[in-house]
């Protein structure tokens, strides 16, 4: 098998990067418009030669628009499915594009802060993502490109119904506004149900790290929005932000209390988590998830600083599936994926601990 180095030099999504406001709770803010051109058949119904007409006059409007003119212009027909999983991966495109045929693909800035998917669910996806708890910077960065492509493309618009989407579900507004939040306080003081409960009455609903049809894996909770009609888009944003605030109130409470109530309980569990680590020969993702959600939690709580968070969110994108096989050249099986994954949380951990002791020896 090659070596995980080259797969360690690889760039951490900015949405992935620890440096956004929140973020011990808040891993990540995405908000995300659907949208659809007025006269041409949904995505869903469209033949070949209408998804290519669609991409050639959504991707033409970007060279028009000096604001968006230095946009990157993706293709996924032109990529292979690792190439279009590892963007998954990145979060530049969703899962549901992967397996669409035809002329479809995503325009993104150079931070792939900004990326709007073409042809996937809808005509457009225009999505804003970054680290942190911030939905209103976000919402004025998007708005401002919706406005924009708004002055050169007619719209799928209903007077009384709003925005017009292929899932009705996504009617109105258009607007999904989501939050990647990491919950183990909430977890270990078995109070996670109560509070996600409150959040559904408040209309947020409630997926797994990987987002829509993923399950909840290493207390990583992806919470969005489910009304999109009804509502202006600031309503709709100053209520999902209201929630989450809340959210993360409660979980800063709960881990004061497993810190002053069962500190031993929570050292061990972490110390253990580390152990497992550094010395697996294979890992799924789920096993990395959980156990990195402990090591986590322990940098978070003061507990433990063998490592750092950024180095955690490193250990977990590097090791997804795809971004394993794109480096390593090739496709492979879920037994080989786990032993590089092993091999690879290993060797960034061990290199974390020598440079640790070498600056301790200075």
């Amino acid at each position: 098998m090659k070596s995980c180095s080259k797969l360690q030099r690889t760039t951490l999504p900015v949405w992935f990067d620890n440096k956004g406001p929140e973020s011990d709770v808040v891993i990540s803010t995405r908000i995300r418009l659907a949208r659809n051109l007025a006269g041409y058949t949904f995505p869903n119904k469209a033949l070949p030669r209408e998804k290519k007409a669609v991409f050639k006059k959504v991707t033409a409007v970007f060279s028009e628009l000096p604001p968006l003119s230095s946009f990157e212009v993706i293709n996924l027909s032109g990529l292979d499915k690792l190439q279009q999983q590892f963007l998954a991966e990145q979060r530049v495109i969703s899962q549901d594009i992967v397996g669409v045929d035809g002329d479809r693909g995503v325009v993104c800035d150079s931070s792939r802060r900004i990326n709007i998917m073409i042809n996937e669910e809808d005509h457009l996806r225009l999505q804003c993502i970054d680290s942190g708890f911030r939905p209103q910077e976000l919402w004025n960065a998007l708005d401002m490109i919706d406005d924009s492509l708004g002055c050169k493309l007619a719209f799928a618009y209903d007077c009384t119904r709003g925005f017009l989407t292929s899932c009705p579900t996504n009617s109105g507004t258009g607007l999904r506004v989501s939050f990647l939040l990491h919950l183990p306080g909430l977890v270990l003081t078995k109070t996670i149900d109560q509070v996600l409960q409150g959040a559904s009455q408040m209309g947020i609903a409630t997926r797994g790290f990987l987002g829509e049809h993923s399950d909840v894996m290493g207390n990583f909770f992806q919470l969005s929005n489910q009304a999109t009609m009804g509502s202006h888009e600031k309503q709709f944003l100053g209520s999902a932000q209201e929630v989450i605030s809340e959210i993360v109130f409660h979980e800063r409470r709960a881990r004061e209390k497993i810190v002053e109530e069962a500190s031993l309980e929570v050292s061990d569990k972490v110390h253990r988590s580390y152990g497992i680590l550094t010395h697996a020969r294979t890992l799924s993702m789920g096993e990395l998830l959980n156990l990195s959600s402990a090591l986590r939690l322990g940098v978070e709580c003061s507990i433990y600083d063998e490592v750092t968070v950024e180095q955690i969110n490193r250990i977990i994108c590097l090791s997804m599936p795809a971004h394993i096989q794109f480096h390593h050249g090739s496709a492979l099986d879920v037994r080989e994926i786990g032993v590089l994954r092993a091999e690879l949380v290993r060797e960034l951990l061990h290199k974390k601990r020598r440079r640790t002791k070498a600056s301790q020896l200075q």
